[in-house]
């Protein structure tokens, strides 16, 4: 099969969710399938099959060879000096949520005219805008996390009346965008069963699938790191607005219960593009790491693992790659959404800052109960998260968008 694949950003380094979740699939299922990518680039800088720009340069070899074709479009810069007339009638235009660059429709319309393609996979929201010009092709949604939850979220918790202006401003966009742009695919794919149920909710003739994210258990295994007892370690992109408010939440709100009893307990927030107020949280007992190259060392030489967020959707990927590196874990049930739980056995899930620091606190005085926590989180990624298996999920929807044909 020839599968044309989307992406809002090309999938390399493998430093996120987005970027391992369409790299892992494609690196499973190449010997199988042929794919052709069109990505938008991170800089102004773009590149074209045959070209050789600084952004397809970035690809390694490895990575480039899995694609028959790679088309970089350059990302376009915000349009500016715009009315407040013209900003205001597209900041309510459903066709204005993502930017529907026509240089992307020129690289797209430049594949579909050299290649028999068979199928289309967009991958993230983002791309979806351009699924209204491939209605002679059958096309799969691959949205992964369902945005319109974390949208009432935000209402709810928005302050100020231009606040909750944006708010609702962004939850109505929100659901009109999935409404009609969801209308053009034949299956949407998302990785748990609350996104895929809050999707069916609003889009009831929708045919959508969970397929969970994976991980890499032989890459995320123990290190044998010497550890820093008594350690906590948080990872993520540290610019990332759920992870920025669990992380200071946190620091604010559960931390200082945990030195209450262990006074001499250290924090690890690892991760690219921090904050100011992640950046601010830097102390003693506390390191902000920023881009590191590998998460492993940080996370291997730890005692705990902590998930403290309190919004967000879809898999966890830190949650899996933590589990993988037999680490136990502590985290908030949001932080859990797709997860094969197993309260006590493989994770201990709490919510209020008490009941959290008194899960970590357990952990951190019992190396027996730590180990076996690891141990079960280990189990649960070989038993139900490795990429080998979502890959034969993920294909079998490929089969079935095939079989089904071009979206009527």
């Amino acid at each position: 099969m020839k599968i044309l694949l989307l992406t809002h950003r090309l999938p390399w380094p493998l430093h996120d969710g987005y970027n391992l979740h369409n790299d892992n699939y494609v690196r499973q299922l190449a010997g199988r399938h042929e794919f052709h990518l069109v990505s938008l680039g991170a800089s102004e800088e773009g590149a074209s099959e045959g070209g050789g720009g600084d952004e397809l340069s970035e690809l390694p070899a490895e990575v480039r060879a899995l694609y028959a074709s790679v088309a970089v479009v350059p990302l376009r810069k915000p349009q500016k000096n715009r009315s407040p007339v013209v900003r205001l009638a597209t900041s309510l235009s459903v066709r204005h949520v993502f930017d529907d660059d026509p240089a992307v429709a020129a690289a797209i319309d430049e594949v579909l005219d050299r290649e028999r393609i068979d199928m289309v996979w967009a991958s993230g929201a983002k791309m979806l805008v351009h699924s209204r010009r491939l209605s002679g092709l059958p096309v799969l949604g691959d949205i992964a996390d369902e945005a319109l939850k974390e949208a009432r979220e935000d209402v709810r918790r928005a302050t100020g009346l231009i606040g909750r202006a944006r708010a609702l401003k962004n939850l109505i966009n929100t659901w009109r965008f999935q409404r009609e742009y969801l209308a053009h695919v034949n299956v949407c794919t998302v990785v748990s069963e609350v996104d895929k149920d809050t999707l069916g909710q609003h889009c009831p003739d929708l045919d959508v699938r969970v397929i969970p994210n994976g991980v890499d258990a032989q890459m995320y295994r123990p290190q044998g790191t010497t550890p820093d007892h008594p350690s906590l370690v948080f990872e993520g992109s540290m610019g990332f607005r759920p992870n920025v408010e669990g992380i200071v939440a946190f620091c604010d709100d559960t931390l200082p219960l945990i030195r209450e009893s262990v006074p001499d307990v250290k924090l690890t927030i690892v991760g690219k593009d921090p904050a100011t107020a992640v950046a601010a949280l830097a102390g003693p007992g506390v390191e902000v790491t920023g881009f590191v190259d590998d998460v492993r060392p940080y996370v291997d030489r730890s005692s705990v693992f902590v998930c403290p967020l309190r919004r967000g959707a879809g898999i966890k990927n830190k949650i899996l790659q933590a589990w993988a590196m037999e680490m136990p874990v502590v985290a908030t049930a949001v932080s859990c959404g797709g997860l094969a739980l197993s309260q006590g056995e493989n994770i201990i899930v709490a919510d209020a800052p008490a009941d959290f620091a008194a899960a970590v606190v357990e952990l951190l005085n019992d190396p027996e109960r730590r180990v076996a926590l690891g141990r079960g989180g280990r189990q649960t990624v070989v038993d139900h998260s490795s990429w080998e298996a979502t890959s034969r999920q993920m294909e079998a929807v490929f089969n079935d968008v095939l079989a089904m044909g071009p979206k009527a």
